[in-house]
């Protein structure tokens, strides 16, 4: 049975078949919104083009149309971004993944949610799903990038990230099953330390009633349309920026160069982490201002002149100011210069739980979350 028999067994009629360009502006979009992190946007998109290459159709359907009763898990990878770049994959270890969890499991998976907003945890599950014969769902679990497992509003909305699937490049499986959200998140990440920094996993097994409670709806979709207005960009010589900012609902709060880095690299080796702290001088309308943007993984709290004008998890984006291309915590240099926009979080990120979850407290802050909209006026 092929991804068309599924869906035409659902009664499925309207769904979107990817193409190369198609696959080129997800991946650019899902790179904006990954706020810093997500991966190298060429390692996902050249898997998911090989498996275009193959001749396997990529397949994204509606979150409301993938039937309550099927089977939908995660695919991506986790650990640090910079190891990630260094080190990449084979292109088998997530299908790996998913047969052991389909064994562990007994039953079999329908479909490809990703995990997260990023140029490999979106593309990848497209690639992934496009290999086992199922399709992605249009959604994902942050509408953004976040460092750690337990970071959705998968977890948030009672969906358990176990039992989770963690593979390497050489055949390697943990399966990790435990009620714990946070014990599952640390093993699944000393799994990923062991694999040498990093490890591709299969998870948060969950019915289609599950999905439509606990998913950020149409990211894919969005994804798509920010890459591809951003490419238009380019190509009339608009302002990317400007246009950024209507899709994604943000504001344009800063411009400017990065005039000093402080990288704790021992997080990178012991937790999977890449994290510390950009200093930007304001640049043109911003001359004079000052701006730091602490990060792990991607970036996390924003303060201007001494005003804090973003926490998580709300979106801090550094893109440049010409192209609209992501600056990435893993890829950031003295002299980079960029403009920053932040913007709201889904409505399903701010919950009580989850800013418990991954709010600024959780973060190490002693401060309140305030939701950025808020903190800009």
């Amino acid at each position: 049975m092929n991804v068309y028999d599924i869906l035409k067994e659902w009664g499925v009629t309207t769904y979107k078949v990817i193409n190369e360009d198609d696959l080129r502006e997800i991946t650019l979009g899902a790179s904006i919104l990954a706020t810093g992190g997500g991966g190298d946007p060429e390692i996902g998109f050249l898997w998911a083009l090989n498996v275009l290459k193959e001749q396997k159709d990529i397949v994204i359907i509606d979150p409301l149309d993938f039937p309550d009763d099927a089977l939908a898990v995660i695919a991506g990878c986790l650990g640090a971004p910079i190891v990630l770049t260094e080190k990449p994959p084979n292109g088998k270890e997530v299908l790996w993944g998913i047969d052991g969890l389909r064994k562990y499991l007994k039953e079999e998976v329908k479909a490809i949610i990703p995990p997260e907003a990023g140029g490999v945890n979106t593309p990848v599950p497209m690639a992934v799903a496009g290999v086992v014969g199922v399709p992605v769902i249009d959604a994902d679990g942050m509408g953004r990038a976040f460092p750690e497992l337990q970071m959705t509003s998968f977890y948030t909305h009672g969906v358990s990230p176990s039992p989770t699937a963690a593979a390497n490049e050489k055949g390697a499986i943990t399966i990790v099953d435990t009620e714990n959200a946070l014990m599952a998140e640390r093993i699944t990440r000393n799994a990923a330390m062991a694999y040498g920094g990093i490890s591709w996993i299969a998870g948060y097994p969950m019915t289609g009633k599950e999905l439509k409670k606990a998913a950020i709806f149409n990211s894919i979709s969005k994804s798509w349309e920010l890459g591809k207005v951003v490419y238009r960009c380019r190509k009339f010589h608009d302002d990317p920026i400007e246009n950024v900012v209507q899709i994604t609902g943000g504001f344009r709060v800063f411009k400017g160069k990065i005039v000093d880095i402080s990288r704790e690299f021992g997080a990178e080796k012991t937790k999977g982490f890449s994290m510390g702290r950009l200093t930007l001088e304001g640049l043109d309308d911003y001359s004079g201002s000052k701006a730091f943007v602490d990060f792990q993984n991607e970036w996390l709290r924003l303060e201007i002149d001494g005003r804090v004008m973003c926490l998580p998890p709300d979106l801090i984006l550094i893109l440049d100011s010409e192209t609209g291309e992501p600056i990435r915590t893993d890829i950031v240099k003295y002299g980079y210069r960029g403009s920053i926009v932040v913007v709201p979080a889904d409505e399903k990120m701010r919950t009580e739980m989850g800013i418990k979850a991954f709010g600024p407290e959780y973060f190490g802050y002693n401060e309140p979350y305030v939701p950025v909209e808020k903190l800009i006026k």
